[in-house]
């Protein structure tokens, strides 16, 4: 469950609010105005007020540019703070791609800026709920780009380049259920929070042929828009093309079908793949249910959910593994090691679309093991076994039945992160 406020920092003139879960209702105008009151006396002492917990919920407060401030209340996961200051960074960093940061931190206007941020709310709802039931992305937690692996990429990649040339643009990227299977060079310039808040925003909006939509890229281009071209080639697999004013989207409609019709039968072929997400010729052990594995140089990563690919292939009948469950149990096993025993990633983030006065412990994870660092971690779930594994420049997160015995856990885990990373499958960048 979440809750999510979103006020001027200098009167506390609510822009918004948002809720997601078990939150039926919204909080009373009185509440969030108290919780504002608090962070507003706070730092007119000059004090901070980063966070309360109570033993079943936790308050986040954070102000941004000395303009806005978000308040987020979720449940109380025991796990690093950092996540939390992630997800309300990407919110208020998506609402600079949608309405520009310049508006965003305008002075006064206060009733022109809350119709603006209307267009926000679905890429803050989808954020919120931290669970995509139908494609299972996991970058909006992991700071990376969602992949699907696969061997047919020379011609995908041929093709995306030959439309890139209609297009005139140098950045585009094709999804296959709401995954980057291939992308152009350019495209991996953008920054990795850029390039998780178009997909995300796609991913948010209702099923269409195509779309046209300006945009602000936060980072690379804060102050001019661009557009943003989707086209869908089949279903679930969607093209992402950033132009300039030309071509029109009437001549991208009209090609797109001419360059992508070779090789049809090929995304039909690779779509297949998803929840696997990775080729059926690699075979792992039948006791791993699910697994991430991350690429922390390219900031690419590869979410599987293993059993419940294997149920399907089965039987349409076999009672599968339950997607929504597996999502979750990986990401609380994230939630767990990262911000304990992996620090979050800090280094590559702009400090512009970070909140005022960030901490080392709040934002990162409050880690400092001296010159002996964590490399291997298990834990047991309440459904899973799980072994974490952090070999740069990979990390590998896996969930497995609770039917394994303990000692295969490490052998089988390290085999499996052989198997993944030794043909180098990830989208070259």
């Amino acid at each position: 469950m979440a809750f999510l406020a979103v006020l001027t920092a200098d009167g506390g003139v609510p822009l918004f609010t948002r809720t997601s879960g078990e939150v039926t209702s919204k909080l009373p105008f009185a509440a969030v105005g108290s919780l504002n009151g608090v962070h507003m006396f706070t730092r007119l002492r000059n004090g901070e007020l980063k966070r309360a917990v109570t033993p079943e919920e936790k308050i986040i407060w954070r102000e941004y540019h000395k303009r806005l401030v978000l308040i987020l209340i979720t449940k109380n996961d025991a796990c690093s703070d950092c996540h939390m200051s992630n997800l309300l960074d990407n919110i208020f960093a998506g609402m600079a791609m949608l309405i520009g940061l310049d508006q965003l931190l305008k002075p006064g206007e206060v009733m022109k800026l809350q119709k603006a941020l209307v267009i926000c709310h679905p890429l803050v709802d989808c954020f919120l709920k931290q669970l995509d039931k139908e494609k299972g992305n996991i970058g909006d937690l992991t700071r990376t780009t969602d992949c699907l692996l696969t061997t047919d990429t020379h011609l995908l990649q041929d093709c995306l380049n030959q439309f890139l040339d209609v297009a005139d643009s140098l950045y585009g990227c094709l999804l296959i259920k709401g995954k980057v299977a291939v992308a152009s060079k350019e495209w991996w310039l953008l920054t990795n929070q850029e390039q998780n808040l178009i997909y995300f925003y796609v991913n948010s909006l209702p099923k269409v042929l195509s779309r046209d939509i300006l945009i602000y890229l936060p980072t690379s281009s804060p102050q001019n828009s661009n557009r943003l071209i989707t086209l869908n080639l089949l279903r679930d697999v969607e093209m992402c093309v950033l132009c300039s004013s030309e071509p029109p989207l009437s001549l991208l409609e009209e090609e797109a079908p001419k360059i992508w019709k070779c090789c049809f039968d090929a995304l039909k072929v690779v779509t297949s793949l998803h929840p696997r997400n990775f080729p059926i010729s690699i075979e792992l052990d039948p006791n791993i249910i699910c697994l991430l594995l991350i690429n922390t140089e390219t900031s690419q990563s590869l979410c599987s959910s293993v059993q419940l690919s294997s149920f399907a292939s089965r039987s349409k009948s076999a009672s599968a593994p339950d997607l929504f469950r597996q999502q979750m149990a990986l990401r609380t096993l994230y939630k767990l090691v990262v911000g304990t025993y992996f620090k979050n990633k800090d280094s590559e983030m702009d400090k512009k679309l970070q909140a005022d006065n960030t901490c080392s412990s709040f934002d990162y994870g409050d880690i400092d093991f001296g010159n002996c660092q964590p490399l291997e971690y298990y834990i047991y779930l309440e459904e899973n076994k799980c072994y974490v594994i952090s070999e740069q420049p990979y990390q590998l997160y896996i969930c497995y039945n609770t039917e394994i015995p303990n000692y295969a856990l490490r052998s089988i885990s390290h085999k499996t992160l052989k198997l993944l990373t030794e043909k180098n499958l990830f989208p070259q960048t």
